[in-house]
């Protein structure tokens, strides 16, 4: 089965194959006729044994063999067929990995590039050396593009400082002292683009996994600021998604920032499962019936948790959103949920006994268990 896998005609690594060789040759030599199609064409059989980021620095260093010695003079090959117009996406990967391994010495010269290139795909994970290696003078380069005009400039500000970036190089500094990127933060989070606030608020669910009070704070200090509505919808959006991670541990500074009492009173008559043996593929049903206990309104975050089976028995559970209400004085809701068994890329699932838990607020309020079949 993993060898099947790994074949798959059809995954993503085959993207960076003959096809983009022979693009991405045509565009070069179009602006640098020099260039050898020919033999760049032919490490087709080379790529074919590797995965996808073994694929893109076998193309990356066979354009370094290839284009002009000068690292200046063949990033300006690279930068020339860019513009072109005819690669985008991830078709530029090679040329910000290009610039991340041969450019670190050349700093402007690589962030200015950079910059172009992140239009056309997204330079988050390049920069991230020179993030490491020149820290001031690059966080200093990524605020000044918080003002330009183009949103993709906006964004990679914000995504490609992100300290726990997925994918890409952890800059360990900012883990351990976030506060460096809040002018950069601070200066797009009431951004009109959503694609540039939601990386906003990954950034700062990024911080709040180190420093939890820290992004509360900044939030509600953030909050003070807000005078449009405008500005007050797009940082109450940003708080429920930078929060996610606290609010689904029952954090309770995050979750009173979202109006949640974290110690809601109520009473739960029990999670319903429509069957307790599943095979993968299959869709968990199950329903919960929650009573109020209280005499005043309450915001209710309901979450829920699979437990699942690791390969040595334990139980690791994973928390899924399932729903945020008002639940009225003494109110009784009936809800109910259906969770697919699909296989992930991230996830080795193993037959045996496994768990489902509701959490209320932040807090478990009941578990039960069930099997999944071999």
């Amino acid at each position: 089965m993993a060898q099947e896998q790994k074949d798959n005609p059809s995954a993503f690594k085959h993207s960076v194959g003959p096809a983009l060789l022979e693009r991405m040759g045509r565009e070069i030599a179009a602006v640098h006729p020099a260039f050898d199609r020919r033999a760049f064409e032919g490490i087709a059989g080379d790529l074919a044994r590797l995965e996808l980021k073994p694929r893109i620095a076998r193309v990356r260093d066979e354009l370094a063999r290839l284009l002009p010695a000068s690292y200046g003079d063949a990033l300006a090959v690279l930068l020339a067929a860019a513009r072109g117009g005819k690669l985008r996406g991830f078709d530029i990967w090679p040329f910000t990995d290009f610039v991340q391994t041969f450019g670190l010495d050349d700093r402007q010269r690589s962030l200015d590039a950079l910059t172009v290139l992140t239009r056309l795909f997204t330079a988050e994970f390049a920069v991230r050396p020179f993030l490491r290696l020149y820290p001031e003078e690059t966080l200093a380069h990524l605020l000044r593009c918080t003002a330009s005009d183009n949103e993709h400039d906006r964004r990679w500000a914000s995504e490609g400082s992100r300290p726990r970036l997925p994918w890409g190089e952890r800059l360990q500094r900012l883990v351990a002292d976030p506060t460096p990127t809040l002018p950069i933060l601070r200066a797009l989070v009431f951004d009109a683009s959503l694609y540039v606030r939601k990386s906003v608020a990954n950034h700062l669910n990024d911080i709040a996994k180190d420093h939890p009070g820290y992004v509360v704070e900044t939030l509600l200090a953030w909050r003070r600021e807000a005078k449009t509505a405008d500005e007050k919808a797009r940082l109450e959006w940003i708080t429920r998604h930078a929060l996610r991670t606290l609010i689904k541990a029952g954090h309770a500074q995050a979750l009173a920032a979202i109006g949640v009492d974290a110690g809601a009173a109520i009473r739960v008559h029990g999670i319903r499962f429509e069957e307790a043996v599943h095979a993968m593929g299959d869709t968990l049903v199950f329903a919960i019936d929650l009573e109020s206990l209280s005499a005043q309104r309450q915001r209710i975050v309901l979450d829920y948790a699979i437990h699942y089976r690791k390969a040595n028995g334990t139980l690791s559970p994973k928390v899924f959103k399932w729903k945020t209400f008002e639940l009225p004085p003494r109110g009784r809701v009936q809800l109910e949920k259906r969770h697919a068994l699909r296989e992930v890329t991230t996830r080795v699932h193993h037959p045996g006994a496994h768990a489902l838990s509701v959490q209320v607020n932040g807090r478990t309020l009941e578990t039960l268990r069930w099997t999944l079949a071999p």
